[in-house]
């Protein structure tokens, strides 16, 4: 479409209260602090603690690495929020983590859906799965902040990677600015990814799928040793995926395969070749509808109601997006002694992407749906390389974790590209196959983006103190050749950003923190003066506190912050046809998270977000709260395995999610500019499991998972009026894995 956003909620009725819920999470988060506090052990625990937890044939579980699997649903280690591998409980900034335990149990087919019981994080786009489109905070971005291995997945246009779950060991969350280690990034947060990795034990996985829209999907996951000394290791990971899409007309088709391997020559060295091969010839909807039909209804000539279905597609039979990603790296770690340590992660990623789409851009009464057109050919290049140098040291009573590092991307985007009008669509009766358009605007541009960026952190411990303190040099530079005229745009951008928290951690695991952080954001274009936009900077004040004992599988966390974007691109008051940079949003808010393995029976997961967001200047949307950013959001989840009973094996879970109401604005009219509501929501999903291993298939299992079981109809969330999207129906699938 000729505007790449956003989009997620629906207006119907809730089955209740938004208050009932909020106590509901309220008491399960109390209950269980009152749970972990009681069992909290002496302040002579030792801090790294090898976790015993019931599981498949597993007995006794290796320490956390942050980049490796987790015991539990409750991870302790993360790289997100430092680079380096440090407990969470010690980082002065909000982390979720979704382990492989997790997104086993719940099934997620997409990363946006892996966050859905996770606080401060919306996902966009309804019942889209083509991209990972999320708003972190109030701050909406389309794959420019999400990471995999500590590389950027870096976005332009229409050329986004998007991953597999099933390729994945974790989906983390970092919420609030993050340029102190990534550069330039929107203020919101990132989402960082890790791979699945090679293992030294044999693991042999075949998994299948099938479900409503024609789901068909079947993937397998290898890995073991290669030696008997275990020096060489390898995994092979593979996916192929095939459905028809929410909307008529539409498909999904996936291919993908992870090659990787793993040389551990000693304790100090290790490298880990990562690889990623995934093609999509189609990659599913990428539509929206309009506010007349969704959100309220629209009229026929006779002033009768009607409601657009939630399976209807905007475009034709031709629309489609296709992606081609190939990805190959490595991660390399060598610890030269007991203080110095170095890492270099390097990525190179070729993506290709072919967009055809005839898409809604207006309402004409009664019943007409307004259309244009775009195909987009992309060739996008990036080469990433981030080489760190970690010291651990003392200064006195001190101990210092200090890391030096610098990192550098390089992108080019070559966009051929044509715009155009399109035949109108009847919205009550459709007539597809007017699949002609009259194009008016050629798009054939080349993109190139490039970042280097020095920075240096300190991890100072004091007896129970922890001081987190870093800063980061930018040069970023982005351009734009028209090839029609040869004309070249270019900005280049300086940037300092930096980031200071202090905390303090008591014996039973509960750790009070405060943390400042920045951000940066190249803005391209100019004003009417022909002045180049400076970047936006996004500026966090952040106070929480999180409990996290070391010798038990709970994770308890809240967080309130501040957090400003300024610089943002508003119309020129005195020329509407031109921009300024004067516009400021704020966001403040609270998030509180609940992950815990209570006991060997039950899994719990609650949060609770509150999202004031504004504009606190802007020549339109002043004082209005920004698109698709709901004011409150809940969840709860909870599953229970039944052991050493009739019902042995047998794990049930459900869950339920929270949406409150998002606001939009109209474009044309008396009300241009106005905003609009879009309504609450909650959804219901639900999920049953049996274990295989009473029946000689230890590690195997069958089950069925249900989004949405109530089947509710509800619109996701409105980008402006011209772009709404209708959220996912029931989805029903059952998964067969099975391990020898």
């Amino acid at each position: 479409m000729a505007f790449k956003r956003t989009l997620s909620v629906k207006n119907g009725p809730v089955n209740f209260k938004f208050h009932q819920l909020a106590l509901t999470v309220a008491a399960a988060i109390g209950s269980l602090v009152f749970q972990a506090s009681a069992a909290t052990t002496s302040a002579s625990a030792p801090k790294n603690d090898t976790i015993t937890v019931v599981g498949d044939s597993t007995t006794n579980v290796a320490p956390e690495s942050a980049w490796g699997p987790a015991p539990t649903i409750a991870a302790k280690q993360s790289a997100t929020g430092t680079k380096t591998d440090t407990p969470i409980v010690k980082t002065p900034q909000s982390i979720s983590v979704v382990t492989r335990e997790e997104m086993d149990t719940r099934q997620p087919t997409t990363v946006k859906e892996a966050l859905n019981y996770a606080p401060g994080v919306f996902a966009s786009r309804g019942s889209s799965t083509t991209i990972d489109a999320v708003a972190i905070r109030g701050f909406t971005s389309v794959n420019t902040n999400q990471y995999l291995d500590g590389i950027k997945l870096q976005g332009d246009n229409y050329s986004e990677v998007a991953m597999d779950p099933y390729l994945l060991e974790r989906v983390e969350l970092l919420r609030g600015p993050a340029s102190v280690l990534y550069g330039k990034s929107n203020p919101g947060g990132v989402i960082t990814m890790v791979s699945k990795r090679p293992t030294t034990e044999p693991l042999h996985e075949v998994q299948f799928k099938m479900g409503t829209d024609n789901l068909y999907q079947t993937g397998f996951d290898f890995s073991d040793a290669i030696d008997d000394a275990g020096v060489y290791s390898y995994r092979l990971t593979g996916v192929a995926h095939s459905q028809d899409t929410q909307q008529v007309m539409s498909k999904e088709k996936r291919y993908a395969i992870a090659p990787s391997f793993s040389w551990h020559p000693d304790d100090k060295t290790t490298f880990t070749f990562l690889s990623n091969f995934q093609n999509e010839p189609d990659a599913g909807f990428y539509g929206w509808l309009p506010r007349q039909g969704t959100v309220v209804p629209y009229y026929d000539a006779a002033g009768n109601a009607h409601k657009l279905s939630t399976d209807f597609n905007d475009g034709e039979a031709v629309n489609k997006m296709s992606r081609n990603q190939k990805m190959v790296g490595y991660s390399f770690e060598h610890g030269f002694n007991d203080t110095w340590t170095v890492r270099q992660n390097l990525r190179y990623t070729k993506l290709q992407t072919q967009y055809i789409g005839f898409y809604g851009n207006g309402y004409t009464a009664p019943a007409t749906l307004n259309r244009a057109y775009v195909q987009s050919n992309e060739n996008l290049s990036n080469f990433d390389v981030d080489t760190q140098a970690q010291a651990k040291f003392a200064t006195a009573s001190v101990d210092h974790t200090l890391l030096m590092g610098v990192d550098y991307m390089r992108m080019r985007n070559d966009i051929d590209a044509d715009y155009g009008t399109a035949a109108d669509l009847n919205m009550l009766n459709p007539q597809y196959g007017s699949d002609k358009s009259n194009l008016y605007y050629a798009y054939n541009i080349l993109n190139r983006q490039e970042q280097t960026g020095l920075y240096m952190q300190d991890q100072a411990e004091w007896q129970h103190w922890i001081l987190t303190a870093g800063g980061r040099y930018d040069i970023a530079k982005t351009s734009t050749l028209t090839r029609s005229s040869g004309d070249t745009a270019e900005n280049k951008d300086h940037q300092f950003t930096w980031r200071g928290g202090l905390n303090y951690l008591f014996d039973n695991g509960i750790s009070p923190y405060f943390s400042y952080s920045e951000s940066f954001e190249p803005v391209t274009g100019s004003t009417k003066a022909g002045q180049p936009f400076a970047p936006s900077h996004g500026k966090q004040y952040e106070t929480g506190v999180k409990y996290i004992p070391h010798d038990q599988p709970i994770s308890l966390t809240a967080a309130v912050f501040q957090l400003t974007k300024d610089n943002n691109i508003t119309v020129d008051p005195s020329d509407a046809s031109f921009s300024v940079q004067s516009g400021v949003i704020r966001s403040r808010g609270l998030e509180l998270e609940a992950k815990a393995a209570v006991n060997a029976n039950v899994n719990v997961i609650a949060s609770y977000t509150f999202t004031n967001a504004k504009y606190t200047h802007d020549t339109n949307y002043q004082g209005q709260r920004p698109v698709e950013v709901p004011r409150n959001m809940a969840s709860l989840w909870a599953d229970y395995t039944f052991h050493e009973t009739a019902l042995s094996g047998l794990t049930m879970g459900s869950g339920v999610r929270y949406v409150g109401a998002t606001s939009s604005f109209y474009t044309s009219g008396d009300d241009t500019n106005k905003p609009f509501n879009v309504a609450s929501y909650a959804i219901v999903d639900a999920m049953v499991k049996y274990d295989l291993g009473r029946f000689g298939l230890p590690g195997s299992s069958v089950g069925v998972n249900v989004n949405n079981l109530l089947n509710r109809e509800y619109v996701a969330s409105c980008y402006r009026d011209y772009a709404c999207y209708w959220g996912s129906d029931r989805q029903v699938v059952a998964t067969a894995t099975f391990r020898f």
